[in-house]
């Protein structure tokens, strides 16, 4: 019985020894940064700084964003007084770093634009709009091929945001069809071509009003019911007594 107990002791302080020393292990890189925006516009300059540690145990961090260099004196990626012993091109928006000459805290800052959204393609005398993922990156950082963090943001695209807050502006269902087509002209790459339709749609002018044989106003819809319901009552009215009436007659 004492043996047991002895056993089961050693076996709980042997398994308590494999968890501690996994997790003492573990790949650790804590980023630190300010709340950034959900949604960027086309061209948005945007500063992010992070600070990364606890990567003893990893051999290459990887880094990357969707961002570009606002200029061509202006890199990406800017690694304070850790720039002298890091070797890599900081224009590019993908790099790979090797942790052995790093310091304990690696401060980066990646100073940025947002990228366009479309890619313009000249056909003879047409021009084609093909748009890009909308679902972009601040950063992205990982340990030997494993991720360990993303910071994610909404693209903006100027002129889709244009088309959707026009075709917005357009609320009559007799239209509903024809904005279906529009936007699948848009999606299409004729995005200029969709956005005329869409404002001519929206510059269509319904009177306030109509006349009825030139000569009563009607100025609401519960007015047209009231009308039809009425001329509905004398049609048969006089269907009634018509009918009536020849009945009499054979």
């Amino acid at each position: 019985m004492k043996i047991d107990k002895i056993k089961l002791i050693f076996i709980s302080l042997l398994v308590l020894v494999i968890v501690m020393g996994n997790s003492s292990s573990a790949t650790n890189v804590e980023v630190t940064t300010e709340k950034l925006s959900s949604r960027l516009q086309e061209g948005k300059q945007a500063v992010i700084i992070l600070k990364i540690k606890n990567y003893e145990d990893v051999n290459q961090l990887g880094l990357e964003t969707s961002l570009v260099p606002i200029s061509s004196d202006k890199p990406l990626w800017n690694f304070g007084d850790s720039e002298p012993i890091i070797n890599t091109n900081r224009y590019q928006q993908k790099i790979a770093l090797n942790t052995s000459s790093l310091p304990a805290i690696l401060t980066v800052t990646i100073s940025g634009k947002v990228p366009d959204g479309v890619d313009r393609i000249k056909c003879d005398e047409i021009v084609l709009n093909k748009m890009h993922d909308t679902k972009l990156k601040y950063y992205e950082i990982r340990g030997d091929d494993k991720l360990i963090n993303i910071e994610s943001f909404d693209l903006i695209v100027n002129i889709k945001e244009d088309f959707e807050n026009t075709l917005n502006q357009i609320r009559r269902k007799e239209f509903d069809n024809i904005k279906s087509e529009t936007i699948t002209v848009f999606n299409a790459g004729l995005t200029s071509e969709a956005q005329k339709i869409a404002l001519e749609m929206n510059a269509i002018k319904w009177p306030g009003n109509l006349k009825l044989f030139g000569l009563f106003t009607i100025e609401s819809d519960m007015t047209i019911n009231i009308i039809i319901v009425v001329l509905i009552l004398i049609c048969l009215i006089i269907g009634y007594l018509f009918g009536s009436r020849r009945t009499d007659e054979d």
